[in-house]
């Protein structure tokens, strides 16, 4: 077996990771609104407030997203100097653990062992970041392939993730199913995961950890995001990925509202717009980027992505046409998926590999830290308009092409004249 071929193998079983690890993560979606608002599911006591439940149901979906990004820059920073094969195994056991913690707090009702038990799930949960990287270490395949193709896969985890979890809770299936029942096949899916990863992955020769740092400076996340960003171009890329994807996510998190709003849309309607988008995403994941980096540079299709989103967000709210509507989330879908997996590429290749998983881990938190902001403060401005907020982020989006356009393009006007 020759290197390209041992590296696809690799690629598969990194793939494989990457749906199950995200069909993981996105089945417990469904399941938390009625954890706290439905009376036949709530593990709340009875009397317990509506304003209470909301608080409670606020702070448990966040920390997840807390622990994220804790955990992704060190987990990533871990991998770059202790391996990759270990890091994802070892996260992917305690992942596994505390899944299975969450299935009982919710048993049990024991609300604060939920939020623990959450927080370190989501503290464990940077597996993408040392995903990216173990891609990118594979030297034999493009980024715009590798890259495309796991967002792609993630797209596609999303929209089966959250389907699967409601049928695993569906006691008209099976009469033992409770809310507990997806985290614990959960815990059997990471545990699975940490064997194959164990057994089948090859761990790339790590060098980093002669550098002299300790653990402990490794861990201390204040002081790695101030080395990182000291590096001009990273630290401009990563502001143009944080804005833009700001935008994309206020997309995802409040378009479902804005559709129920103005359309009318109910549960089994956002279904089938949800399947559309996520469809979508995976084309332009999966498919474009390495389209297009054979055809213009990395740094017109970015900004012609990026553009072409806020475009087709604007008409999302323009247009009267359920057809069109539907249509423009479409291509909202494609341009995003282009657009994150090219932004991506650029980052990655932005540094040396012996920091790519600590990197592609800032990168992906602070995009999670910027969806608990959203959360927050979307909500209120919901209060003015549902409209708004979506034109709020095509604005936003239109900023980041902006910047990003003057910043790449002038200087090399300036140099050729």
């Amino acid at each position: 077996m020759n290197e390209r071929q041992k590296q696809l193998r690799q690629f598969w079983v990194i793939l494989s990771i990457v749906f199950i690890g995200f069909l993981g993560i996105s089945m417990p979606y469904l399941i938390f609104p009625a954890l706290f608002l439905n009376p036949e599911f709530t593990i709340l006591p009875t009397g317990t407030s509506d304003t209470a439940r909301a608080i409670l149901l606020g702070i448990t979906l966040a920390a997840y997203p807390f622990g994220q990004f804790i955990g992704s820059p060190i987990l990533g920073s871990l991998s770059d100097d202790y391996g990759r094969k270990g890091i994802l195994s070892v996260s992917l056991i305690i992942s596994g653990l505390f899944n299975l913690l969450t299935g009982f707090a919710i048993h049990w009702h024991m609300l604060s062992l939920l939020i623990i038990s959450r927080f370190i799930t989501g503290i464990m949960e940077g597996n993408i970041a040392i995903a990216r990287a173990m891609a990118s270490d594979l030297s034999t395949i493009s980024k715009h392939n590798s890259f495309g193709k796991i967002n792609a896969i993630m797209s596609i985890a999303y929209l089966v993730g959250p389907l699967l979890g409601g049928l695993m809770t569906d006691r008209g299936i099976f009469e033992n199913f409770t809310t507990s029942t997806p985290f614990y096949f959960i815990c059997f899916l990471f545990f699975a995961l940490a064997g194959l990863t164990f057994l089948v992955i090859e761990n790339k020769p790590i060098t980093a950890v002669t550098s002299g740092k300790s653990f402990l400076e490794r861990i201390n996340l204040y002081r790695r995001l101030l080395v990182l960003f000291s590096n001009k171009r990273l630290k401009f890329l990563l502001l143009i990925s944080t804005c833009f994807t700001l935008a994309v996510d206020i997309f995802y998190e409040f378009a479902p509202v804005y559709l129920t709003i103005k359309w009318e849309f109910d549960p089994s309607d956002l279904v089938f717009y949800n399947g559309l988008l996520c469809l979508a995403l995976a084309v332009g994941n999966g498919l474009l980027p390495s389209f297009f980096s054979t055809r213009v540079s990395n740094k017109v299709a970015i900004t012609c992505a990026i553009g072409a989103f806020s475009l087709f967000l604007i008409g999302v709210t323009w247009t009267d046409s359920h057809v069109l509507m539907l249509s423009f989330f479409g291509l909202c879908g494609l341009a995003i998926g282009l657009a994150v997996t090219l932004l991506t590429v650029k980052i990655s290749n932005s540094v040396s590999d012996s920091i790519q998983g600590e990197v592609l881990g800032t990168q992906l938190s602070l995009r999670v830290l910027g969806d608990a902001f959203i959360c927050f403060f979307g909500g209120l401005t919901l209060l003015l308009s549902p409209k708004f907020i979506l034109v709020l982020a095509a604005l936003m989006s239109i900023a980041a092409m902006g910047f990003y356009a003057f910043k790449t393009f002038i200087p090399n006007i300036q140099q050729s004249k």
